[in-house]
């Protein structure tokens, strides 16, 4: 079975550039605990001339790969990370959107979904 390459975004109204970053950084910290490949920030382009680095970052946006067998062990994680955290943060995983606590319905759907993409894909 082909490895899975995730979109997850994370969101606070409440929070400025900084206050969003640390929390994705937080949150990939978490999920490099679980069983995933990786999990690293998601570019989003060349930056300008003269710039400390030569791409920017997409603040709060990680790429996660992981094995569809890992699917349901990150989105524990994910579901455990997100109800520590106060109720403005949402996490967004390829369209769906994630607030407050999330259901293990809500995880059963996601990871159903990902399989059902990844059969379809093969």
């Amino acid at each position: 079975m082909a490895q899975l390459t995730m979109s997850l975004s994370v969101a606070c109204p409440g929070l400025d550039v900084a206050g969003v970053a640390a929390l994705a950084t937080e949150l990939r910290r978490e999920i490099l605990g679980a069983d995933v490949d990786g999990a690293e920030p998601v570019t989003a382009g060349k930056a300008p001339a003269g710039a400390k680095s030569d791409v920017l970052v997409a603040i709060g946006v990680l790429a996660v790969t992981l094995a569809p067998t890992a699917l349901e062990s990150l989105m524990v994680v994910i579901a455990s990370w997100l109800s520590r955290q106060p109720d403005d943060v949402v996490i967004e995983i390829d369209g769906s959107r994630f607030q407050g606590r999330v259901s293990k319905e809500q995880r059963d759907k996601l990871v159903t979904a990902y399989l059902r993409r990844v059969d379809s894909a093969s």
